[in-house]
């Protein structure tokens, strides 16, 4: 079991569409009970990437392990995501 969380560039057309289109490559890599949680737009403690604030998701999901790293490097690709943090909720 994951969660993931992103940021999201504040400048992003439609919010909604952008999260679906993550949970879609999620979901192609063999995710299972995949839940997306809007967080909505929040202000930065600092700026990132000369932005000041940005769309939050959360995302759970069950996914392979081997699969993780994959994930990982395609939405490094998205332009639109500032942020994003993968953490293994089965590890203690």
């Amino acid at each position: 079991s994951y969660e993931m969380v992103t940021i999201f560039n504040a400048n992003i057309e439609d919010y909604e569409a952008t999260t679906q289109e993550v949970a879609e490559v999620v979901r192609n890599l063999g995710a299972e009970e995949l839940s997306v949680e809007p967080w909505g737009k929040k202000a930065f403690a600092y700026p990132i990437e000369k932005q000041l604030e940005g769309y939050y998701t959360l995302y759970k999901f069950k996914l392979d392990p081997a699969q993780v790293k994959e994930m990982e490097r395609l939405l490094s690709l998205k332009t639109y995501l500032l942020r994003e943090m993968t953490v293994n909720l089965d590890e203690k």
